[in-house]
């Protein structure tokens, strides 16, 4: 019988490989069983988890380590986004230029020397942009790898003027810590250990293999947009990108909307019954969740309590009951009923 895992389990499970500390490791493999649809094909994998649980309750208590413990960022928002870049590139001025965070933003290199997260607005929703110290062949902190590696995507913040050389250094160091910035497709595709096309990265265990969106930063400088031709030709990975300035806004609802899609979220909305629906605060969920996905994520006591739900939305008809396993979709409301 298939396991027939859902997305919910198939999310806590790359928190757990995400995981830094027994805590959270604990943590994870909860939610992954909690998760995991309770039938005969599942038994074994049920058995593993609750063994995995076990042995690391038993494990003996490490003495805390403070350090970096201010670098573990708590996902927030539709999704954690880590930004990556050689020095001066403009990742600083991202952030705060579309966020409320407050990261120190100066001309000379390193500027940055601490994790800074924010949350940029799309729409009626929001994801975490993580600024990040830079990628450079002088120093970089381990920890700034931990943190690329548990993010949900990745932009590549290059400057326009010196984009080749950018891509060229930061893929080579983050090769050497066995990390590949990969595009969307393709990071499916290796995620699933299916086979790629002649001259795409193999799938390599160990390997995180990040989805990864081309931020080009200083659109706005002098000449910049007419080298904007010629660098598209030259660009041979074929990341989605757009040109962005923080100084004129340009390019941020493209690239808001680009990130969006890259995170394989959609939003819902929902309702009481015999209320209106809540169209101000949606919840986002991963492509092809459920009824169930969202009562869970709401709360426990709710996915165990449901009994039905009434949906509106373009695939259904106003009100339609469904039951816990409907795949929901983007803009749909959702009436839980216990």
């Amino acid at each position: 019988m298939p396991a027939n895992l859902t997305p919910a389990y198939k999310a806590a499970e790359e928190r757990y490989r995400a995981a830094v500390t027994p805590e959270e490791r604990i943590a994870a493999l909860e939610e992954m069983l909690s998760a995991m649809p309770k039938h005969k094909g599942t038994e074994k994998l049920q058995a593993d988890l609750k063994s995995r649980i076990a042995k690391l309750r038993r494990a003996p208590t490490k003495k805390p380590d403070t350090r970096g413990q201010s670098h573990r960022i708590p996902k927030e928002g539709a999704g954690q986004v880590a930004l990556v870049g050689p020095p001066n590139t403009g990742k600083s001025s991202l952030v705060a230029g579309f966020t409320h965070a407050d990261p120190e933003v100066a001309e000379y290199p390193h500027t940055t020397r601490e994790a800074t997260p924010g949350m940029m607005p799309f729409e009626d929703t929001a994801f975490q942009l993580v600024d990040l110290p830079p990628v450079s062949e002088e120093y970089v902190e381990g920890w700034v790898f931990d943190l690329i590696r548990a993010a949900d995507l990745v932009w590549l913040v290059l400057d326009v003027e010196r984009t080749l050389e950018g891509l060229e250094l930061v893929e080579g160091l983050l090769a050497g810590k066995g990390i590949a910035l990969v595009p969307a497709r393709l990071a499916s595709e290796l995620a699933e250990g299916a086979g790629v096309a002649e001259g795409e990265p193999e799938n390599r265990p160990g390997w995180a293999y990040k989805e990864t969106v081309l931020v080009l930063t200083g659109i706005d400088r002098q000449d910049a947009r007419e080298d904007l031709p010629l660098l598209e030709r030259l660009i041979e990975a074929p990341f989605p990108r757009v040109a962005v300035s923080s100084v004129t806004g340009e390019g941020i609802d493209a690239l808001g909307r680009l990130t969006f899609d890259a995170l394989k979220v959609f939003r819902v909305y929902t309702k009481q019954p015999g209320h209106e629906a809540d169209l101000d605060q949606p919840f986002t969920l991963p492509l092809g969740a459920t009824v169930e996905d969202l009562a869970r994520l709401i709360h426990q006591d709710i996915a165990d309590g449901l009994k039905f739900a009434r949906v509106w939305g373009k695939s259904v008809h106003d009100g339609q009951r469904v039951q816990g396993g409907h795949a929901l979709e983007e803009g749909d409301v959702v009436e839980i009923h216990g």
